[in-house]
């Protein structure tokens, strides 16, 4: 759909939205900031690897019905497919509507977890076009957005257990959802979040979502994204992150499914003592383009962040990964590392990497590198004469290859099984061999 179109559905269908008359008007200005930017093309540096064109010629329905209220036992099932027990803290959302909430009547004083919808309703805007400058589909999703979750936590609070988001995609319509995500932590709160994107192979939506994280002083955040989706699906995302002194954001991301996939992560290290540990993993095959953007912004002093990120791509898949490390000036003590490592599985198959730094002070520890290649004749000669035939030697140094990664997570080996059955790896038949990185 072209921006005209978006932003005429937009005037004629604003009622349909939740928000006060402040929220319509900020829906308004993100809406104007959309279409006078338009849709990033491949003319634009960042997005050189990655073509919107599908995206922008889809047909998109925009304001989709609600769907039908979701059975306890069809909710439990949906809960099951990410490996989550009945009575976990989960709030569900499918095809874009909030289908079950099993959080909100368990959390303590001092921690809220509140629906968008309700935020927007009773608190007015919870983002500010400002909040999204430069990112057009971001502004898109401010514009849209009508469900989604804002978590909240006093000064000194902690989650006792984590908080599982699911957006769950089950319609075969070419539907858009615009969910929306705020976390903002006082100042020593402690919060462990899991935001699952899953669907059916029949949808063939559009996934534009925004995440938008405050740390405070001292805060700690450790948020982990899987990404599953159907074949067939559409995913944009932005994650927003602003870390205030001695705060930290942990974050594991990983991407399985999906057809066109394109995640853009800004951090903003403000002040002194903040630090980020960002990881990732990518599987692309079968023709998916998957792509990872990162910019990590050192403002304060004595600031640190670490990345690790690794693709695996397979037959006709596309991996793509920019990671850009920038150093301000009048800035001291900083220390950046980056690593991105990549495994070619398929000669059809297309890995981009491109590592930045751009430093302008002098006190810094920076270091930044790429390796893409594919699977060690030595390290497969060492395994085949031992006794292991070629094709299980093959799916273990795969396996180890992507360990590395889910091992930060809270079901390494759950997540081990869908690397293993998304790239179809032959193992040897010992239980009790385990991957190490």
């Amino acid at each position: 759909m072209t921006p005209e179109e978006l932003q005429h559905s937009l005037q004629h269908n604003l009622a349909k939205l939740p928000g006060t008359a402040a929220v319509r008007a900020t829906r308004e200005a993100a809406m104007n900031a959309f279409a006078t930017a338009g849709y990033p093309t491949r003319g634009h540096e960042d997005w050189r690897y990655t073509d919107l064109k599908p995206l922008a010629d889809a047909d998109l329905v925009l304001f989709p019905q609600p769907p039908e209220p979701l059975p306890s036992p069809a909710a439990a099932a949906l809960m099951a497919t990410v490996g989550l027990p009945p009575d976990a803290y989960a709030l569900l959302f499918v095809d874009g509507y909030l289908a079950a909430n099993q959080v909100s009547a368990r959390l303590g004083d001092g921690i809220e977890l509140s629906s968008l919808a309700d935020s927007l309703e009773q608190i007015g805007p919870v983002t500010s076009v400002d909040d999204v400058n430069g990112q057009p589909l971001a502004a898109l999703n401010l514009a849209f957005a009508r469900e989604g979750a804002r978590l909240t936590l006093d000064r000194g609070k902690s989650l006792e257990a984590p908080i599982h988001l699911i957006f769950a995609n089950v319609s075969p319509l070419l539907q858009a959802s615009q969910p929306q995500f705020l976390i903002q932590l006082a100042p020593n709160a402690r919060a462990q979040v899991i935001v699952h994107h899953i669907g059916t192979a029949e949808s063939a939506s559009w996934t534009n979502m925004l995440t938008r994280v405050v740390l405070e002083a001292g805060a700690h955040l450790t948020l982990h994204r899987l990404q599953d989706h159907g074949p067939k699906q559409l995913h944009t995302e932005l994650l927003d992150a602003k870390l205030a002194a001695d705060s930290e954001l942990e974050l594991t991301s990983l991407d399985f499914g999906g057809r066109l996939v394109r995640n853009d992560i800004h951090v903003n290290l403000t002040a002194p003592g903040a630090r980020c540990d960002l990881a990732g993993l990518t599987l692309a095959s079968d023709g998916q383009h998957i792509d990872n953007h990162i910019r990590i912004d050192h403002v304060g002093s004595h600031t640190e962040s670490e990345q690790s990120f690794r693709n695996i791509v397979g037959d006709h898949g596309r991996a793509v990964f920019n990671g850009k490390v920038i150093v301000h000036r009048n800035t001291k003590g900083i220390a950046a590392n980056q690593a991105s490592d990549n495994l070619l599985l398929a000669a059809n198959g297309e890995i981009d990497t491109k590592p930045e730094l751009e430093i302008y002070a002098d006190d810094v520890k920076c270091s930044h590198g790429a390796t893409v290649g594919e699977l060690d004749e030595q390290q497969l000669f060492y395994l085949r004469s031992r006794g292991i035939g070629d094709s299980a030697a093959r799916g273990l140094l795969t396996l180890a290859f992507a360990t590395q990664i889910l091992e930060r997570t809270t079901a390494p080996t759950r997540l081990n099984a869908r690397v293993i059955a998304k790239l179809g790896l032959d193992l040897p038949e010992d239980p009790t061999w385990r991957p190490t990185p």
